[in-house]
């Protein structure tokens, strides 16, 4: 039960937050023109299959990335209610 309320937690706090935050950040602007600068500029050499098999691989990095950033802000949120529940 209690990784469902932080799941919950989770979802509520990122979905809308997390996106208004990186839409109005400059730094993660740029950071993403130059992603897709780079990416671009890779499957413009690329045949069609190695794109293909380029998209897989950045899908899978990508899922394996949500889930490490899920996890490690779910153990924030634990050890922030830990500490708080240890000044009590």
């Amino acid at each position: 039960m209690e990784d469902n309320v932080f799941e919950l937690i989770t979802q509520a706090l990122t979905e809308n937050r997390i996106m208004d935050k990186l839409q109005k950040s400059e730094e993660y602007q740029k950071a993403k023109e130059e992603e897709h600068k780079a990416y671009d500029l890779l499957m413009s050499d690329l045949t069609e299959e190695q794109k293909q098999r380029l998209d897989e691989l950045i899908g899978t990095i990508t899922w394996s990335a949500t889930v490490w950033e899920k996890m490690s802000y779910q153990q924030g949120m634990k050890d922030l209610f830990e500490f708080i529940m240890s000044l009590l």
